[in-house]
């Protein structure tokens, strides 16, 4: 029969309890800190790039009308020749993309800026597919973003299918099937806005006809959704 066992137990002061606390404590504000300077960091280079936008904006409405009154002026002159108003007329053209193309992107980033304008929640603000020539694999470029108050992180996944036809039946694709990708590149993580994109190979015989994005974020109290199906237009 065994006797009594004596079992020692170390009693922890309650100057070892106060320091790990402040030692949390420290550890939790520097986390704090450290993300809202990463925040402000990243709001600044939104407003950055949206005046630099503008700036862009207003050169190329400035030389846009410069060169519609030139085209006038030479149009009225009897001496211009055929070739010279050819170049203004392409020269006018080529400002009018520009402008176009400023306008919407200024617009993207006006709708990050002011988002009591807005949804709430992640939500799929644009998709683009692109195809220069025909020898070219088709690109395309997902922009996902955050609506309303950006109070959070959002980390979470895209699930992107390609539908259409294979040997006269209805098929569908995953688009991490037809490329080089990894798992890392349809995921996101970001405050504003993120884009997601990179090039496809289509399987031989396919016709493709729309395109199914599925975004669901993670890890939140109360995840997100958003879902959207666009035509495949190349």
């Amino acid at each position: 029969m065994s006797g009594p066992k004596l079992i020692i137990k170390q009693q922890k002061s309650a100057l070892w309890g106060v320091f790990w606390g402040l030692i949390s404590v420290g550890l939790l504000s520097i986390s704090f800190f450290i993300g809202r300077f990463l925040a402000v960091d990243e709001r600044q280079q939104l407003l950055d790039k949206s005046s630099w936008l503008e700036q862009q904006l207003a050169q190329s409405q400035l030389a846009y009308q410069k060169v519609n009154e030139n085209l006038v002026m030479q149009t009225q002159s009897a001496m211009v020749d055929d070739q010279s108003n050819q170049q203004l007329v392409d020269n006018i053209k080529k400002l009018q993309n520009t402008q176009v193309k400023l306008e919407e992107e200024l617009k993207f980033y006006r709708g990050i800026m002011a988002p009591e304008l807005a949804n709430e929640g992640l939500t799929i603000a644009n998709f683009e597919l692109k195809q220069i020539n025909g020898s070219e694999l088709p690109r395309f470029k997902l922009v996902l973003t955050q609506a309303g108050k950006q109070e959070q992180f959002l980390k979470g996944s895209v699930e992107m299918n390609l539908n259409g036809m294979l040997n006269g039946q209805p098929t569908s694709f995953k688009f991490s099937e037809l490329g080089t990708f990894q798992a890392k590149h349809f995921q996101f993580q970001f405050r504003y806005f993120q884009n997601i994109e990179g090039e496809i190979e289509l399987p031989q015989g396919f016709i493709a006809q729309t395109i199914s994005i599925r975004a669901r974020t993670q890890g939140l109290r109360k995840n997100q959704t958003t879902e959207k199906q666009i035509a495949w237009n190349i």
